[in-house]
């Protein structure tokens, strides 16, 4: 009976491993998905909208950027579009392009938040 008791322990103890594996496997795998959804989504942008910024100011990448949006667009997502095309940007900066590209009437403001290309 003792025998049977152990063998019972070392299953259950086995078993436990083996789902925890399984547990680890599937973050791992999510993981990946995740990784391969953005690293599909920075393909079509690194062929087309890359090459197309590659020797552009900032400001004129902003300008691009917002004429291939079929959607007026915020700071962040701005700023998310030109980095992700290759040229570093965040938010704040960002928003003092925009202020120069409004002020030129290359870009305008269609709400709190929200720009568009003139």
């Amino acid at each position: 009976m003792e025998e049977l008791q152990r063998d019972l322990a070392e299953v259950e103890a086995a078993l436990h491993e083996a789902q925890l594996q399984y547990a680890r496997l599937g973050v791992e795998i999510e993981g990946l998905k995740a990784k391969r959804e953005a690293l599909a989504k920075q393909v079509p942008l690194r062929t087309g909208l890359a090459e197309r910024i590659a020797g552009m100011t900032k400001a004129q990448a902003i300008v691009e950027v917002l004429r291939h949006s079929p959607e007026p667009m915020t700071l962040k997502q701005i700023a998310d579009s030109v980095t992700e095309a290759g040229k570093i940007l965040n938010s704040n900066g960002a928003s003092v392009y925009i202020d120069g590209l409004l002020k030129e009437g290359r870009v305008v403001r269609v709400a709190r938040g929200l720009y568009r290309v003139a």
